[in-house]
């Protein structure tokens, strides 16, 4: 038993110094991005924001299989509230705000502003009516819940460097803040937080009739 409290306790203190520590990584990265917004260094150096958007997603993707530490940490984590967290996206209606006024590319906007206002309204109903996870319809579910929302990420980044390349100033709006922090702070972290999902389903025990057609 009383080895049973050390090993809990142990772990309790890994979690808070891995929560500690990326906190202040957080805090740290919060002010490096408004900094690039407010200094005007994104606007006169675009081609390095798709570098600022993927190396985060990137250096966390490669952390959470390498670091048992980190982890443990990501397992400990409540599924409902990483799915909760994505409420967040309903600020993609900043796209559509400034799309509406004329200072940013339409396609961009509606695909990128419109994804992440359903995901964002969604977010709420799929965490309390998709976890915890206990049959294979949550399951199916929750996991195409998931994949609609990464895929917005997926079209939405190529097509922003695509857009910004073809017409720079159709963008403009993004290397500045308030956006530009969507980019390079809420973008990777959304990520990040779907990455952490991804593994808790991984982790979770796929039921058999998960493949099969329920009638």
């Amino acid at each position: 038993m009383s080895t049973y409290h050390a090993s809990a306790d142990i772990e309790r203190l890994s979690n808070s110094v891995v929560s500690r520590t990326l906190w202040a990584i957080a805090i740290l990265w919060f002010a490096a991005d408004v900094w690039l917004g407010a200094s005007g260094f994104l606007s006169e150096h675009r081609q390095y924001i798709f570098v600022f958007v993927l190396t985060p997603m990137i250096v966390f993707a490669i952390a959470l299989v390498a670091l048992p530490a980190l982890q443990a940490w990501a397992f400990a984590l409540d599924t409902r509230a990483l799915v909760f967290a994505q409420a967040v996206r309903v600020g993609g209606a900043a796209f559509i705000g400034v799309y509406a006024a004329g200072k940013l590319n339409g396609a961009f906007a509606l695909w990128a502003g419109l994804i992440d206002i359903a995901v964002g309204l969604s977010a709420p109903f799929a965490a309390q009516y998709l976890t915890p996870v206990r049959t294979t319809s949550q399951l199916r579910l929750l996991i195409a819940w998931i994949g609609f929302g990464i895929l917005d990420f997926i079209v939405a980044i190529p097509l922003a460097a695509i857009v910004r390349t073809s017409d720079p100033v159709s963008m403009f709006q993004m290397t500045m803040l308030p956006l530009s922090m969507i980019s390079t702070f809420f973008v990777p972290v959304a990520v990040m937080d779907y990455l952490i999902l991804v593994a808790h389903l991984w982790r979770r025990p796929i039921p058999r009739s998960f493949l099969q057609v329920e009638p």
